[in-house]
């Protein structure tokens, strides 16, 4: 299809949630005939990305993107030492270049689709349309999803806590076999903590290839190099010295639960981490993508108000007063995870960080920690509230 001015849909962004989306929309027959616009500014794009998350291990709708798969877990820290199967559940990894590829394939074979390599510029509802500027163009469609993130408008507020989780990755090799590509490192704490909530993140690929990541739930990113001398640390600690890198990659993902649905207009939806997609207390976002995207090409078949879509739960108020914690004690981190993973079942730990448990189950886990901490920083967001 010859690119046009006017479209019923254009997407900001060609990443998880929109291609994700429109994943969605081409397995619907309402969307069959539907003119779509994506508009993504870098042309370029391989394996910008490393999504983890789990499912049941039988589920086979990721699998032809699946690079490798995990049944077991470790988590690791000064006063916990687990190692525990997560049956029926495992742990899968996807290289975002599998995915990018295939959405692009599918596209290509679209009539009814367009990507353009433009950066979106602004956008401005105008009646029943909304008017999207680039540096090339101006296009008009009847609804915008917005996957650009404005982190400068949560960071400028001080009623919810704006924490990153922020890591620098290498993908090595060693000459010796070395790890158990059967089990992969949750979380290790073991990693001097200096103030903050630091660990490792291991995911073997092979028993000489593996993910190794120093991670970081703070407010503020380390030097690139502060970040590369903790994993050389670590693998000298592990007494591994013979290896070589082969990829390396670096990100920082949103941790907050401000809400940034409150910039959705009815013709306007913010989306992925963007529209608060992620969930704000681990950084995991790929599978929420994955539901918050089932939901909206529901949603469209029955309304056409944007600010309707967003729903707040309970998990919500779990977050924030997670992050209120950490926000104010950010180096407890590691003895809060410890406690969790040391009183409670892993696959019921994973379920509740997937928004799956039942109440009483939540009720369990909160048993978990402290409570003086929590009930304090309850009581301040309570207050807080009221002014």
């Amino acid at each position: 299809m010859k690119k046009k001015a006017v479209y019923d849909y254009i997407f900001a962004g060609a990443g998880a949630s929109t291609l994700q989306i429109i994943m969605q929309m081409l397995q619907h027959e309402r969307f069959k005939n539907t003119s779509i616009l994506i508009l993504e500014e870098n042309s370029t794009k391989t394996n910008d990305r490393t999504w983890c998350f789990w499912e049941e291990k039988s589920k086979e709708d990721w699998h032809p993107f699946v690079q490798c798969q995990w049944e077991n877990i470790t988590f690791t820290s000064d006063t916990a030492q687990l190692h525990e199967p997560i049956t029926p559940y495992a742990y899968k990894m996807i290289r975002s270049n599998a995915f990018y590829t295939h959405m692009h394939e599918l596209i290509g074979k679209n009539e009814n689709i367009d990507l353009s390599y433009e950066k979106v510029k602004s956008f401005e509802t105008q009646g029943e349309v909304v008017r999207v500027s680039t540096a090339k163009n101006t296009y008009t469609s009847s609804y915008f999803f917005n996957s650009i993130l404005d982190w400068n408008t949560a960071q400028q507020q001080s009623k919810y806590p704006v924490l990153q989780q922020h890591f620098v990755g290498w993908f090595i090799k060693t000459k010796d076999d070395c790890f158990d590509p059967n089990t992969a490192t949750f979380m290790d704490f073991s990693v001097a903590q200096k103030g903050n909530t630091r660990f490792m993140y291991v995911l073997p690929l092979s028993k000489n290839e593996t993910l190794i990541e120093y991670t970081l739930f703070s407010e503020q990113l380390l030097n690139y190099a502060e970040y590369e001398r903790e994993i050389r640390q670590y693998l000298t600690q592990k007494n591994i010295r013979n290896y070589s890198i082969t990829e390396t990659e670096q990100g920082t993902i949103p941790m907050t639960c401000y809400p940034f649905s409150k910039q959705n207009s009815k013709r306007v939806l913010h989306i992925g981490s963007a529209g608060g997609w992620t969930k704000a207390s681990t950084g995991f976002t790929f599978k929420f993508i994955e539901r918050k995207a089932t939901e909206l090409v529901d949603f469209l078949n029955d309304e056409s108000d944007m600010r309707l879509f967003e729903k707040r739960t309970r998990f919500w108020w779990y977050d924030l007063l997670f992050l209120d914690v950490l926000a104010q004690h950010n180096h407890k981190g590691s003895f809060l995870f410890s406690r969790m993973f040391q009183r409670n079942n892993p696959r019921t730990i994973l379920r509740f960080l997937d928004e799956k448990t039942t109440f009483s189950e939540e009720v369990r886990i909160m048993q978990s920690f402290p409570v003086g901490i929590f009930v304090w920083q309850l009581i301040r967001r309570l207050m807080r509230s009221l002014h």
